[in-house]
């Protein structure tokens, strides 16, 4: 049964009233609660009793949504014995925590709290205070409340009993247990006793004064002693007594009024037993007060505590018995001391702030939920693995002449320091002392010295100087160090490279770009060392010529090395490799050194100086390479222009993966370290401090004020400390913490993006084995009709305001997402993205599962990338896969005109201008790659073709039509009997206007249609289109078509709520009917045309035509609505209610039979839908 929609009227389901859509943060309440868009019912009435009446009079209607994944910001957490609930939307989350510190997700209960957000769970006290088996919980948020008793234990989450979803007459700001009812803070300064088993309001009690209320904090165990903390809009406190009321419903006057903030305050928190008051507000601070015994009236009110350190507004506040622990939209969770000082700083979360926190006392943790969906778990000070922090080392001693000039770590737990007298001394920070090892006068002028890699007591060093001389000296053993003179002339760097326990050479790079290459191994007695010149290198021509570092590549047949230039280098380890590969050659001849040992500076030899085999010029611009990394068959490399590389080597070539950028302002990027759970940390200097940065967590896990890179320092990782070293007045400064790199915190879950998520796009789906099976967190009984089918995952790309574009995993089965990888190449928002070229890894022959494609993304800044994705199955992940990133590819409008000859004849084009929409369109003519359409900001489309497997991004064409904003494009092919297949483009522009393209026709060669530039260098200008058509009154957000029997079904969405749908036919005439030499350009005319004025109470952002029968519509009203197709005007069927507020963009595929479609919204969060055909 369908429902018939009239033009320029809505029709009403019958019992029910029309909901019209408000903000998605209601301005009256707390800014730090998350509110969904609920609905106003004009006329009264609530959200809940009209989703009734829809499914009453909708339960036959087919098809019908249901939801299967929600990623949404964490507004709610509470610890509950050894569990953890958390809120997400109207869905609670039961992770266990163990008391070995490993947690894991144990449940999803869907849809608990209906169209309400969660914000607070509330326990029942239980006599005995045993919660491990069994709690009773209420679950409250916005106007909504549930009791819910579940069982735990043994691992198994059940269900035991739910009350009804009770709604309130106004927002719920908190609850409290009192003996077996529900005393309820009301957003009006009222309180209410409930009784949530039955659903019945048994009392009522308002406040004299009846402001709007920002929270509240209710205290007390029996409606005799209940106290209510009220934070009003006023910015004070107001204290009072609900039990004070003579006559039912009689306002009572506030007890006390606590003035003191200077903003609203958005959450407040209790300690019982120290009589202790802390608030949270508007102005980013936090004040602790003395208040005693509240349920007391009358009592002394003491500020006793005004605390800064957040540089935003605080949303929440939580006293513990020794600590404070505050969160803010600042993305940051301090822990403070009563007194007011700050002992920890956690930061981790991206986006607009932390929403929830919770805390576990006993076991010392503290958990925070944010707007990225994530949920992290923190040590609190005197559990986990600190740090000893920064120490000196007190060099400077009467018995210790001279001052120091240069200083390295050997290990995390020796210490080596050159004086400017050339004495080399060791520090051993368990003997903690400081030891001379030699003394050396022709190092005291100039100096370099780096230690050797390796184990704990692996020691060697090697010290240089600027008259060509190194020493190889065994730190255990200094008196067997080797001399050697290399050159004439200034070393300029050393550098190590070890391969396993094999094989250890040492780098020296002299004058003219010479590296010299020798050979280390120790004697059988390893009491002597041998050092041998196994070859000499030669670097490319450039002004500052020597290497900066150099590592082995696995196996060990090349050296990776980087330089000062910027380049990286790939050389053979051995010259006799060269032969065998047929590659590289002798550079030259240059002058060789004598033999290890000899000490003498006579003796030439003649040695072959080999260039590289490959060359990446100036991949680091030109403040140099800072490292070189080969782990799991990549080359990882940084530099000091922020950024950090993925590369490869393909048949002795270097190939780049990808480019990373470190966080923001870190644009020394100094190193790269692989920690043992398979991630990286990066390190780095951000301004005049040292950081340990994890890309994974967005957190910087160390930080060192040592006051920049530009002095002596040294860096050491080991699996039981890390440790950073520099000079500083005169003395070694000495930072090292226990444990590594690594902090002991642990992510509950991912975050998955920390602002809007602005477009979604499926790339394709992959079907693992029965060995490949992925923990599900829905059980048995539980699992939705059609879930039991393969166990099949989709692959999804998001993209967002954050800049990142994210690659998720999303199984039909299991009811959670993965994140596999993600991009971060893009200096502004992302807003657009495509896919094409999707495919096997292997091949169409090859039977294993994986999915390859080509991803073209785009957004602010007119810049444009291209990257290959590539997802092969991987047992040792959480997801059983494995995300390969290639950037092939990029393109900024300014940068195609700096680099123009004759541009000052040219208008600049706008740099800020954005991509609002993209569409790929697959060429079928021999030679020619994709081309993508880009619609503007500037009014523009264009059009770019992607040559050499996406390797050449070019701009081929653009056209001015539309004269305002351009929001849609969208491809499509016509095919017919006989006829050539054509390729189509609709753009859509702010004014409500579809213009149509005929872009066979413009490829054609000869083509008048694409006319010559104006100015050379510029790109050819598109022709009028083949159609146009004003299909709504303003802008266009959301375009589809569909191929059927009559023509093309094209339907569109408009900000003002609207659909537009309507048939296209394409003519194209024969080719006697062309006149002449006549292009044959098809002509296009609509068929038939419908509108429905009001389809949504807002902006239509997201339509898709699933068959000639069927179209399904998303709109910020949250409403996904299917509509009947073909029977004249769309015609509603029936709509489902979304949690994402602000929803940008929606995706909808076909999984199988079995499964039916899935559909994808991305908005402030992410939510999947699935529905049965």
């Amino acid at each position: 049964m369908g429902r018939r929609v009239v033009i320029g009227h809505r029709q009403r389901v019958a019992g029910a009233r029309l909901p019209v859509a408000k903000g998605a943060v209601d301005q009256r309440c707390a800014p730090g609660r998350l509110v969904s868009r609920e609905f106003i019912f004009l006329g009264g009435g609530s959200c809940s009793s009209w989703g009734a009446d829809m499914d009453a009079h909708e339960d036959y209607v087919w098809p019908r949504a249901t939801s299967e994944l929600i990623l949404l910001p964490v507004t709610g957490l509470e610890c509950v014995g050894e569990r953890l609930l958390a809120g997400e939307g109207p869905d609670v989350l039961v992770y266990t925590l163990d008391l070995g510190g490993h947690l894991r997700m144990m449940k999803r209960v869907q849809n608990l709290l209906g169209h309400y957000l969660i914000h607070g769970f509330r326990v029942r006290p239980e006599p005995n205070g045993n919660l491990d088996s069994e709690a009773m919980v209420a679950v409250f948020g916005s106007k909504g409340l549930r009791v819910v008793k579940i069982s735990w234990g043994q691992g198994r989450f059940r269900e035991l009993w739910r009350s009804g979803l009770w709604n309130m007459s106004d927002w719920i700001w908190d609850a409290r247990w009192l003996e077996g009812n529900m005393a309820l803070a009301l957003g009006h300064n009222s309180v209410v006793l409930y009784d949530p088993v039955i659903g019945c309001l048994l009392q009522e009690v308002p406040c004299t004064d009846r402001c709007t209320l920002s929270s509240a904090c209710l205290i007390g165990d029996t409606w005799k002693e209940l106290t209510i903390v009220a934070g009003a809009v006023s910015n004070q406190l107001l204290v009072w007594y609900p039990a004070t009321a003579l006559i039912d419903s009689k306002p009572v006057a506030p007890d006390r009024r606590v003035s003191g903030h200077v903003g609203v305050i958005f959450s407040m928190s209790y300690l019982e037993s120290k009589g202790l008051l802390a608030t949270a507000s508007e102005d980013r601070s936090v004040r602790i007060w003395k208040v005693g015994d509240l349920r007391v009236p009358g009592g002394r009110v003491q500020n006793i505590g005004h605390c800064f350190g957040h540089s935003s507004r605080v949303w929440q506040v939580k006293l513990l018995e020794n600590y404070l622990i505050s969160a803010g939209e600042d993305c940051v969770c301090l822990v403070w001391s009563h007194e007011g000082e700050i002992l920890q700083a956690f930061r981790g979360h991206q986006g607009r702030g932390i929403r929830a926190i919770a805390a576990h006392e006993r076991q010392a943790w503290v958990i925070t939920g944010g707007d990225d969906s994530g949920i992290r778990l923190w040590h609190l000070v005197g559990r986990g693995y600190p740090g000893s922090g920064v120490s000196a080392l007190c060099f400077k001693s009467r018995s210790r002449p001279g001052a120091l000039k240069v200083v390295t770590l050997a290990g995390s737990w020796r210490v080596l320091a050159v004086t400017d007298t050339g004495a080399l001394y060791l520090y051993d920070l368990e003997v903690k002392c400081w030891e001379q090892l030699l003394e050396d006068k022709r190092f005291q002028s100039y100096c370099l010295l780096e230690a050797a890699p390796g184990p704990e007591g692996f020691g060697l060093c090697a010290m240089a100087n600027g008259e060509g001389r190194v020493k190889v000296v065994p730190i255990n053993t200094p008196t067997a160090a080797v001399d050697l003179t290399l050159f004439r002339g200034k070393v300029h760097s050393v550098s190590w490279a070890l391969r396993g326990y094999e094989e250890l050479l040492l780098l020296v790079s002299g004058p003219g770009g010479v590296v010299a290459c020798l050979e280390i191994s120790a004697a059988p007695s390893g009491k002597a060392i041998f050092v041998k010149e196994r070859c000499r290198y030669l670097l490319p021509p450039s002004k500052q010529r020597w290497h900066t570092c150099s590592a082995f590549l696995p196996p060990g047949d090349f050296l990776v090395c980087g330089d000062r230039r910027g380049s990286v280098l790939l050389f053979p380890s051995r010259p006799a490799l060269l032969k065998d590969l047929g590659v590289g050659g002798k550079a030259g001849a240059g002058t060789g050194a004598p033999e290890a040992g000899s000490g003498s500076d006579g003796g030439e030899n003649t040695i072959a100086e080999w260039g590289p085999v490959s060359t990446l010029p100036s991949l680091h611009g030109k403040q140099g390479v800072t490292s070189v990394t080969c782990h799991g068959g990549y080359v990882y490399t940084t530099g000091r222009d922020g950024a950090y590389y993925q590369l490869f080597v393909r048949c002795g070539q270097l190939q780049p993966v990808l480019r990373q950028k470190s966080c923001r302002g870190m644009n020394w990027v100094a190193g790269l370290r692989m920690v043992p759970d398979g991630n990286m940390v990066i390190l780095g200097f951000h301004a005049n401090e040292f950081v340990v940065w994890s890309p994974r967590s967005h957190e910087k896990l160390h930080i060192v004020n040592c006051g920049g890179g530009h002095r002596s320092w040294a860096f050491s990782d080991t699996e039981a400390a890390m440790a950073f070293a520099y000079l500083k007045d005169g003395d070694v400064m000495l930072y090292r913490a226990l444990g590594g790199c690594t902090r002991p915190h642990v992510i509950l879950r991912e975050s998955l993006h920390g602002r809007e998520i602005t477009c979604v796009k499926r790339v394709g789906s992959i079907i693992l084995g029965p060995e490949f099976e992925v923990p599900s967190f829905m059980q048995p009984d539980h699992l939705e009709p059609g879930s039991e089918g393969p166990n099949l995952i989709d692959i999804v790309i998001t993209c967002s305001e954050d800049t990142t574009i994210c690659v998720l995993a999303l199984p039909t089965a299991t009811g959670s997402a993965r994140a596999l990888t993600a991009v971060c190449n893009h200096i502004s928002s992302v807003r657009a993205v495509a896919v094409w070229g999707t495919g096997t890894p292997g091949g169409p022959q090859d039977p294993r599962p994986g999915l390859t494609a080509h991803v073209v993304s785009a957004g602010g800044r007119a810049e444009m990338h291209c990257f290959s994705i590539m997802v092969t199955l991987d047992p040792s992940t959480p997801s059983r896969l494995a995300c390969h990133v290639m950037h092939l590819s990029s393109h900024r409008l300014d940068e195609y005109w700096d680099r123009q000859r004759n541009r000052h004849r040219m208008v600049k084009v706008d740099p800020e201008t954005r991509y609002m929409s993209l569409a790929v369109c697959e060429l079928d003519q021999p030679g020619l790659g994709p081309l993508v359409a880009a619609a503007c900001s500037d009014g523009a489309v264009r059009l770019f073709l992607l040559q050499d497997s996406g390797r050449r991004l070019q701009l081929l064409a653009e056209t001015f039509h539309h004269k305002r904003c351009v929001l849609k494009v969208h491809s499509f092919i016509h095919e017919a009997p006989d006829q050539r297949r054509r390729l189509f483009l609709c753009s859509a522009a702010t004014d409500g206007s579809l213009a149509f393209w005929d872009l066979t026709t413009v490829l054609d060669h000869g083509s008048t249609v694409l006319e010559p530039p104006a100015d050379p260098g510029l790109p050819y200008r598109l022709g009028t289109p083949c159609l146009t058509l004003q299909a709504h009154s303003c802008g266009v957000n959301s375009l589809h078509t569909l191929p059927t029997h009559e023509g093309h079904l094209v339907a569109s969405g408009s900000e003002d709520g609207s659909l537009h749908v309507f048939v296209l036919a394409v003519e194209v005439p024969e080719l006697e009917e062309a006149v002449g030499g006549a292009e044959l350009v098809p002509q296009l005319h609509v068929l038939e045309e419908y509108s429905v004025p009001c389809a949504h109470a807002a902006h239509v952002t997201g339509l898709h035509i699933l068959s000639p029968s069927l179209m399904v519509s998303a709109s910020i009203d949250q409403r996904l609505t299917f509509w009947r197709l073909g029977h004249g005007e769309p015609t509603f069927m029936n709509s489902t209610v979304y949690h994402v507020p602000d929803v940008a963009d929606m995706d909808c595929w076909p999984v199988s039979p079995e499964f039916g479609h899935r559909c994808a919204l991305g908005g402030q969060g992410l939510e999947v839908y699935n529905w049965y055909d």
